[in-house]
């Protein structure tokens, strides 16, 4: 072959590569576009991932705990799962209504009572007057509150998770199916280690929602108890609000704090003092006793990793974005991990220790 076809090949090549980068450079900006546009979609994705992995977590436990296989296990887990919800609706859910009925009528009852002792107590006067947002959304005739309104948008999100459980059943059926499809869009060399990644991922969101599902129960069963023993008639609902929002970490407790002060204010300043006494007293068993605990099984978030998430995912999707941006950076941590720390820079587990070892055998 003479130079000229070498220097004609070489040039083919050299825009051969050119072209793939341009492609590739092309497609990620696309996909980067699409991620913009469908965010609210692709975060209802992920909550039915999260419900998939639950349900094939519980399903997979159940089989290895007794002889059933994996679907039979999944059956077993919908029966009790429909069970729950019925028994739930039949004995419990009459009363949560009542007390949210009444929760509604009560809560512009006691911003209109803060307003009448503005007057005679300063500091008092400071909190109205810092809570100009909270004044402006209940008035003495209106039956919603700003705590009522963050309920609604909760509500609107609880919803959308309806859609989400139904995506979410059809990939515990057979997650396998959903997985290898991924995995052969990942080119060959590749493919080994995206498995390991999305195992690694599925073993942190299953680990994580079990451990906060926990949390949840025993934030919400302490809450109502407290709140009965300090004679606060609706303790049900403001202990299952209590439960619910402490899904979301740091922003979810403070929510749920607003609606019981304002119904304790009812009572006088020495009830508010118990009730904030007892939020603060759940909370701190929450972050002393149970967090700890529950960090030496999952990935840890920093704290100031997660308000951040919160903060971005809250502006960008509102109430769905909040709820999720911590999974995501439970996610994003082991990804990060992964494909960056020990795959890109080299730093895998053991590795220093090994080249400490190196050292010292050649000294």
């Amino acid at each position: 072959m003479s130079d000229a076809d070498n220097e004609t090949e070489s040039a083919r090549g050299v825009a051969s590569r050119s072209l793939i980068k341009v492609s590739v450079l092309v497609v990620v900006a696309l996909l980067v576009v699409v991620a913009w546009l469908a965010f609210e979609f692709l975060l209802l994705l992920f909550a039915a991932i999260l419900f998939g992995v639950l349900i094939n977590g519980v399903s997979c436990w159940i089989s290895e705990k007794t002889p059933l296989s994996r679907k039979a296990s999944m059956g077993v887990f919908f029966v009790l799962f429909l069970i729950s919800v019925g028994l739930f609706g039949w004995l419990v859910a009459p009363s949560i209504s009542e007390q949210v009925d009444a929760l509604s009528e009560s809560l512009p009852e006691a911003v209109e009572r803060l307003r009448e002792r503005a007057d005679d107590s300063a500091w008092v006067s400071q909190i109205m007057e810092y809570q100009d947002s909270l004044s402006e959304a209940v008035s003495p005739g209106d039956g919603f509150s700003v705590v009522t309104a963050e309920l609604a948008s909760l509500g609107g999100a609880l919803t959308s998770f309806v859609v989400a459980f139904a995506i979410g059943v059809c990939l515990a059926i057979n997650p396998r199916v959903y997985v290898d499809g991924f995995v052969k869009l990942i080119p060959l060399s590749y493919r080994a280690r995206t498995k390991e990644v999305l195992s690694e991922s599925g073993s942190t969101l299953q680990s994580w929602l079990i451990a906060k599902l926990i949390e949840m129960l025993l934030i919400g069963v302490l809450t109502t108890l407290g709140l009965w023993l300090l004679g606060i008639e609706l303790a049900l609902v403001l202990g299952l609000i209590a439960g619910l929002l402490s899904f979301i970490p740091n922003i979810g407790p403070v929510i749920a704090l607003v609606p019981a002060l304002l119904l304790a204010s009812l009572e006088g300043t020495r009830t508010m003092l118990y009730v904030a006494g007892l939020y603060a007293l759940v909370q701190a068993l929450e972050s002393y006793v149970f967090t700890p605990w529950m960090q030496n099984r999952i990935v840890s978030v920093p704290p100031a990793l997660t308000i951040s998430l919160q903060l971005l995912f809250g502006l960008l999707a509102g109430t769905l974005g909040l709820l999720l941006a911590t999974p995501l950076g439970a996610v994003g941590m082991v990804m990060i991990r992964m494909l960056y720390v020990e795959d890109v820079l080299g730093d895998r587990p053991g590795r220093e220790e090994r080249h400490a070892a190196e050292d010292y055998d050649e000294r």
